[in-house]
């Protein structure tokens, strides 16, 4: 049974009010979130949030001074403070995009967590966070942007592998497990889906009773999927790793590190990107690549800017700082040390590492995307970040042997793989 608050289902009436009165306030003047300016074009969207703020206020007998300041700054047009426009043409169309946007979050919420009842907090950062993945583009039509987030979260290409599946063993990892599942992310990532592989310690794979049985986990690839002109294509947002929190077996690292020496042999092209590229990442993605080739999926996407990524990470490092000083006095330090120590290794990912996290999410990541193809010879770039928009575009065809690819651990990879769809068939 799933539970749902009158005023949190995804009616346009709720999504409207919710839009309106809270979250377009804060992504214009809250401090703690990354700032954006709203230019309505259309004289009858202006209206139209004027209306739903008088009748809010009405009604509850507040949020008066708010109201104002909103409808001051969407009548003004005044930009000067620098913050990125984001212009609406079509305001129908955007708050029935984002209720549709809206609709499908809830059900992957429920998937994700099994929970029975849906809550505030959910709706919250889904209107507020959803941007933190536009692009220039998409802040001048925002209308395509709902658009295409709708039909990412529609897709369910991967959807076999929502429960976790064992795609085989590598002699090279002592015959360990490997498996890949896929899940939901949460608002505040690059894509709203993630693709997770892990390797199992085979003494323990079997022993569903432990809570935690030992495993490595190779970085999460946050994705999408959506057709265009017939074709499905695949957005990259992210390639992340969490191990910082998830708990990963150290002993099977090894295994990994040795597969990693392996990566640089062979022929490869000769902008490889080495000293830019994690091999484990590459490993992730070389996994990934041969399974969306498998579903008919050979063109993919990465944005080469996010237009809110960097205030947001500089905004969340000064708030993780604040709350670090808030609950670690010299008295809970001395009781607590291995939280403390766990808490400070996460602020010192955070606090002042905007660059740092802006290089990873963008320029490393494209070098990753780019990488590719000195493993996928086959493959080939379309078009670059500025060419024709925002995004890195390539096409790897489909792979139809093993010797289409470069390197023996992604050889090796690949024959799992293509082991596994050929066992499904029969």
């Amino acid at each position: 049974m799933r539970t749902i608050g009158e005023r949190l289902k995804p009616t346009l009436k709720n999504v409207t009010e919710k839009f309106v009165t809270d979250t377009m306030y804060k992504l214009i003047f809250d401090k703690t979130l990354p700032n954006f300016n709203f230019d309505f074009r259309e004289p009858e969207a202006i209206n139209f949030i004027e209306y739903i703020l008088k009748r809010y206020c009405k009604k509850y007998n507040f949020y008066h001074k708010e109201s104002s300041q909103i409808i001051e700054h969407i009548n003004s047009k005044d930009f000067s403070n620098e913050n990125p426009v984001m212009i609406i043409h079509n305001y129908q169309d955007f708050f029935e995009l984002l209720r549709q946007y809206y609709e499908q979050n809830i059900e992957l919420y429920f998937q994700r967590t099994g929970y029975s009842g849906f809550p505030c907090y959910e709706q919250t950062n889904c209107f507020e966070q959803i941007w933190l993945r536009a692009t220039p583009e998409d802040f001048t039509d925002p209308e395509q942007f709902l658009r295409k987030g709708v039909s990412l979260l529609k897709d369910h290409t991967l959807d076999k592998y929502n429960k976790e599946t064992c795609i085989g063993k590598l002699s090279r990892f002592d015959d360990n497990p490997t498996c890949v599942q896929n899940k939901v992310a949460r608002t505040w990532d690059e894509n709203s889906k993630e693709f997770q592989i892990t390797i199992y310690d085979k003494r323990h794979y079997n022993n569903m009773k432990l809570f935690n049985r030992p495993h490595y986990s190779l970085p999460v690839i946050r994705y999408g999927i959506y057709e265009k002109n017939g074709k499905k294509i695949c957005h990259i947002g992210s390639i992340q790793d969490k191990k910082f929190s998830d708990l990963t077996d150290e002993n099977l690292r090894k295994y990994v590190n040795e597969s990693r020496k392996c990566f640089n042999k062979g022929k490869l092209r000769s902008e490889n990107f080495i000293e830019k590229v994690e091999p484990e990442k590459l490993l992730s993605l070389g996994i990934f690549i041969n399974i969306l080739n498998k579903e008919g999926v050979y063109e993919i996407e990465t944005p080469g800017l996010l237009v809110l990524d960097y205030d947001y990470h500089t905004k969340r490092g000064e708030l993780a700082k604040a709350n670090f000083d808030i609950e670690w006095n010299e008295y809970k330090k001395k009781k607590c040390p291995d939280t403390y120590q766990r808490d400070l290794k996460y602020l010192s990912m955070n606090y002042n590492m905007q660059d740092t996290i802006s290089e990873i999410k963008t320029e490393r990541l494209l070098y990753t995307i780019k990488r590719l193809l000195s493993h996928y010879p086959n493959g080939k770039i379309k078009s670059f970040p500025g060419d024709v928009d925002s995004f890195l575009r390539l096409t790897i065809p489909p792979i139809k042997q093993k010797s289409d690819i470069n390197g023996a651990i992604l050889q090796e990879m690949f024959s799992l793989v293509n082991n596994m769809y050929l066992d499904q068939s029969r």
